[in-house]
């Protein structure tokens, strides 16, 4: 009877125990399951972080320097259609640039010689008044030029290089450096002088009226009588810039002319 029932016990000790195993080895593959997701997610992480570390913001700055706002980048655009824009022998516009608000002279019943001009909208408003108020007081003004685009200041120049040689720099800007491609300036002829450009409009009244009220209209002489060690161009008493009547005020009354002024109040081209 004893050695039976030990028989019985150790059968039942050897059922338990594979019953245990049975479980260990359900346990360990649901575990092994379970971990698989895991530990891809891991190896994913550090393979990763071993590509792409994560660099300091110093670092970061330099391999990859941010971006200026949208708003910013559209501020430099707009730069050169500040009317205070500084354009001379030094500070130049890109070839591509052109006011986006040209309008006809022509339109607006401003005397034109040749083929109509265009003007900046606000510049050539200004403009119409000036010459109405001009033909009020018996002065007559033509305007033989207003914007030209890069491509137009390159012909005009080099047609000017091939008559004088490199005399033509005293009279006409390179490509770029032109004040005509802001589409703020404008040059004056009339019957006096046969309508065409020449110095001899400066002794003209029609010259005198314009020193004396042009600036009311926001309009400067851009070139005067002995300012050429500053601008790079002789005398042209034809030749006026529209940079608003606050600022042309500020320039008849002040103690610079409009290039001491632009250097001082004005601003650089970057569009």
């Amino acid at each position: 009877m004893g050695k039976r029932g030990n028989g019985k016990t150790k059968k039942g000790f050897a059922e338990g125990a594979r019953r245990l195993r049975r479980r260990a080895e359900w346990l360990t593959a649901i575990l092994v399951l379970l971990s698989v997701p895991t530990l891809w997610f891991l190896l994913q992480q550090v393979g990763s972080e071993a590509v792409s570390p994560v660099a300091s913001p110093e670092t970061q700055a330099m391999i990859s320097p941010p971006r200026a706002p949208e708003a910013a980048r559209s501020e430099d655009v707009n730069r050169c259609n500040d009317p205070l824009v500084l354009v001379d022998r030094e500070h130049d516009l890109p070839a591509d640039y052109a006011p986006d608000d040209l309008v006809s002279l022509r339109d607006l019943g401003v005397p034109i010689l040749g083929r109509d001009a265009l003007l900046r909208r606000e510049a050539a408003g200004n403009l119409e008044r000036l010459v109405a108020s001009a033909a009020a007081v018996g002065e007559e003004l033509t305007v033989t030029s207003a914007y030209r685009s890069y491509e137009d200041q390159r012909a005009s120049y080099a047609r000017l290089v091939s008559i004088y040689g490199r005399r033509a720099d005293k009279t006409s800007a390179p490509p770029g450096h032109s004040q005509h491609q802001l589409g703020t300036a404008v040059d004056f002829t009339n019957a006096a002088v046969g309508y065409e450009v020449r110095r001899n409009f400066g002794r003209t009244s029609a010259s005198v009226w314009l020193q004396d009220h042009a600036h009311e209209y926001g309009f400067v002489l851009a070139y005067p009588r002995g300012g050429g060690s500053d601008t790079g161009f002789h005398w042209e008493p034809w030749h006026y810039r529209y940079v608003g009547a606050e600022n042309a005020r500020r320039v008849r009354e002040g103690p610079l002319d409009l290039q001491g002024y632009l250097v001082r109040e004005g601003v650089l081209p970057s569009c």
